[in-house]
């Protein structure tokens, strides 16, 4: 019981340290008083200050459902030790981390070859593609391993 407590609060500490830091970098993000060197960036400081807002508040509702109910989290954390299931995400995490690494390691070698100056709306595109087909490439595999296994 006293286990359960401790985890509860640093799950909750956990959060609120997250919910801080997101909020700082969104409102970093936010200011527009730098130099033109620092403006094209904001709008991603901005953006990962919503990231880490929401991923704290859903730590946050997790605690507190998981507070409601001790029963739901016992559960939840031998789940979270099961075997095969550690098995299948590293096995997907370590596929789009190859998927990852591939392609930019294309998309550098394409910039290179091309020898030319490209925009920097271009390359943002392109990393935020890369990001979103690894996560698309790890889901992928989480399905496909929950399957075959």
């Amino acid at each position: 019981m006293d286990n359960q407590k401790s985890y509860q609060k640093s799950e909750l500490t956990k959060s609120g340290i997250l919910l801080g830091i997101g909020f700082l970098f969104f409102v970093f993000g936010a200011v527009n008083f730098f130099s033109a060197a620092w403006r094209p960036y904001l709008h991603l400081i901005e953006g990962i200050g919503v990231f880490l807002i929401a991923l704290g508040g859903w730590k946050l509702i997790q605690t507190f459902r998981y507070k409601k109910n001790p029963e739901e989290l016992r559960k939840a954390r031998v789940e979270s030790m099961d075997e095969r299931k550690l098995w299948i995400q590293y096995r997907s995490g370590n596929n789009a981390f190859k998927a990852g690494v591939t392609m930019t390691y294309l998309f550098l070698l394409a910039v290179g070859a091309t020898e030319q100056n490209l925009s920097t709306d271009l390359i943002w595109w392109v990393l935020a593609g890369i990001v979103v087909l690894t996560l698309f490439v790890y889901i992928f595999c989480l399905v496909r391993y929950e399957r075959i296994y």
